[in-house]
């Protein structure tokens, strides 16, 4: 006869696989489905696949198949799957008192049952891994090493999963709740951190756009590990598509380990939570005292700060608020909002509405005044999160976003960029308001955004109005101008917009469309001169003339130009309607997208190229206007259109279709 206080229970043992057995048939059908069947479906006619016309092995192509294959994912739903089936006598009173009265103790009961999951998890990974360990001897032993760290990856966030599974379900009496309880411990930093970001982009100044830059953390396993613990390579294609080699990578491994060793404590946490929890408690929505605290404060703060960002949201959108009037919305809504929610979660805890006692008021108040002192400190912004500009040598570049897309990758040019940031932020009492202080100035939105050298994002966004406006004050101007300056320096436009071939690059293609107007049919007619007539040798030196001619007016500020007066109807007399382009190119020099880069489309980290045209060559769109009299005088000596007539501006455009002289332009494009 076994210990009573024995780890383990050979008995209890087989009746948990009994009850869970189905479920790991389950998951070994569809890892086998995912993993080596989808594979030989794809090698069946290997010599017609896309892999084998490229250069890609059948041992490389399982190793790119290995590293497609889900692993958070998967841990993250057995391991409820299975702790809910082997623990369910813990949320029915009859079983509970049973299950307890034989002769096991609750160590052995417990660690029996979490050797029983694991037994179910892993034998499915491991059989999968040895049959694709099979398939990997009879084609190529490279994908080998992926395999089994594949099978690592899930087995160690299986066990991470299974202690957050165990946790959840020691702290509540319900089933239905302690799965909801797992999932929101497996999301919880992730949506601590949301709400955080909601809040601030709907009250915060500059944090419009913080929704755009959360940044995964190793306290959210399920979004972390797919990311950074992972079989992964990067392919090298020559320039015709072939490839030239493939770099294999196993990366992880020490997330992997502070995973392994933070589920173990959480398991002996969950074993304690188990071994002193009161019978009871079962059908309690929460069944430990200290969590109940935590809970109901939790949901209170948190529900109640995003419900007050969001009625602040519907004040702002009755008609152009202070700063100030919508944070005091905000912090008295969420106030409210708070008191309710922190006794309804009372009214679930304890099972009935009465709840309301001094007790719990008094628990409500010191609640509600620290609820007020973190709001606050968001209001005064005690957290810097305002304010906060990363140093120079924390930046791999930034990006502003205007009329144009600009990144700053040069030592000198991001220093620049900081400081204009910090002057900007100088009398943010000034700038908080503009929508109210020059509610009739037209305005815009620009954007920074900083890429940090260890790969996170700080994107600010801020709503301005135009600086040429004769009723905004000089601190506004002060605050304003220097970005725009630099921002329309001839060389910053023609390094940034045209790019960093700007200087030592070939016009391979242009166009520039005439524009007639047709009095019989009430409409304008198109045209595009494409000189089919000429060798391309011909026509490349007309668009060499016309492209120095477009450098001349850069040089002189009328063309690229950044404003934050937005939209305005004023410029229609001088905006042509003309559409102008070309493409640059230089076969030796690599071109720097800015536009790419900023939004993190550079490249696919998997894929690189070799003499990849595409790379070297850009095209250029180019809104022109009256004042580009080089650009327009060098159009028509290379006969892109031959009468002034053909040229025309919006203004005339709207005008002669009717059109509202209000209404932006690009409505009509």
């Amino acid at each position: 006869m076994q210990s009573k206080t024995s780890f383990f229970n050979k008995g209890l043992y087989k009746k948990n696989i009994s009850r869970t057995w189905i479920a790991g048939l389950l998951y070994f059908i569809i890892l086998l489905l995912l993993m080596p069947v989808s594979y030989i479906i794809s090698i069946a006619d290997w010599d017609n696949t896309y892999f084998s016309d490229v250069g890609i092995t059948k041992g490389m192509c399982l190793f790119m198949h290995i590293s497609d294959m889900p692993t958070a994912g998967l841990a993250v739903c057995i391991a409820i799957v299975l702790s809910a089936i082997t623990f369910w006598y813990l949320f029915y009173k009859r079983d509970t008192y049973m299950m307890h009265a034989f002769p096991i103790s609750r160590k052995s009961a417990y660690f029996t049952g979490i050797a029983s999951i694991l037994t179910v998890a892993i034998i499915p990974v491991v059989a999968v891994s040895i049959i694709m360990s099979i398939i990997a001897l009879t084609v190529d032993t490279i994908a080998m090493g992926g395999i089994w760290y594949w099978a690592l990856i899930v087995i160690v966030s299986t066990v991470l999963f299974l202690s957050i599974a165990m946790f959840a379900l020691m702290v509540s009496g319900q089933l239905i709740t302690g799965i909801a309880f797992y999932f929101i411990f497996v999301m919880l930093y992730f949506l601590m951190e949301l709400a955080f970001r909601i809040t601030s982009a709907m009250l915060l100044f500059g944090m419009g756009a913080s929704l755009q830059s959360q940044n995964v953390r190793i306290f959210s396993p399920l979004q972390y590990i797919p990311g950074n613990c992972k079989v992964d390579y990067i392919a090298c294609y020559t320039g015709n598509g072939y490839l030239k080699s493939l770099i294999m990578k196993l990366e992880g491994a020490e997330y992997l380990a502070i995973y392994f060793v933070a589920a173990l404590i959480l398991l002996t946490v969950s074993f304690l939570l188990y071994k002193y929890k009161k019978l009871e408690t079962v059908h309690d929505f929460i069944a430990v005292p200290f969590m109940k605290p935590v809970f109901t404060i939790g949901m209170a703060f948190f529900i109640s700060m995003v419900a007050g960002a969001f009625v602040s949201g519907m004040y702002d959108a009755t008609g152009n608020h202070t700063y100030s009037s919508k944070f005091a919305v905000a912090i008295v809504s969420s106030l409210i909002i708070g008191v309710l929610i922190f006794f309804a979660t009372q009214m679930m805890i304890e099972k009935t509405i009465r709840v309301f006692n001094a007790k719990k008021a008094i628990y409500c108040a010191g609640y509600s005044v620290v609820a007020l002192a973190v709001l606050l400190c968001l209001r005064f912004d005690a957290f810097k999160v305002e304010n906060k500009v990363p140093n120079a040598s924390d930046v791999a570049w930034v990006g502003i976003e205007a009329n144009y897309t600009m990144v700053f990758t040069s030592e000198d040019e991001i220093n620049t960029a900081i400081s204009l940031h910090k002057n900007f932020l100088t009398d943010k009492k000034e700038l908080r308001d503009v929508n109210v202080k020059y509610e009739h100035v037209n305005g815009s939105y620009f954007t920074i955004k900083y890429k940090l050298k260890n790969g996170d994002s700080i994107i600010r966004q801020y709503q301005v109005v135009d600086t040429e406006s004769p009723d905004v004050s000089p601190e506004y101007v002060a605050a304003t101008q220097p970005i725009l300056d630099f921002l329309n320096n001839p060389t910053i436009i023609k390094e940034h917009v045209i790019g960093n071939i700007w200087d030592d690059c070939s016009v391979t293609d242009m166009y520039f469309s005439t524009v007639t107007y047709d009095e019989k049919h009430n409409e304008f007619n198109y045209y595009t001169e494409y000189f089919m007539n000429l060798s391309e040798y011909e026509k490349m030196k007309k668009f060499e003339k016309v492209y120095q001619a477009l450098l001349k007016d850069i040089d002189e500020g009328k063309v690229f130009q950044t404003t934050f007066a937005g939209y305005s109807s004023e410029r229609e007399d001088q905006s042509l309607y003309n559409d102008f382009g070309f493409n640059v190119v230089n076969k030796e020099v690599p071109y720097f997208s800015d536009v790419d880069t900023y939004y993190d489309e550079q490249y696919d980290p998997r894929t690189t190229y070799e003499g990849d045209g595409d790379m070297h060559e850009q095209s250029i769109y180019c809104s022109l206007n009256t004042e580009c009299k080089h650009t327009l005088e060098a159009l028509k000596d290379a006969e892109f259109y031959y009468s002034n007539d053909q040229v025309i501006t919006w203004e005339k455009y709207n005008k002669v279709m009717g059109y509202e002289y209000e209404e932006d332009p690009e409505t009509y494009e």
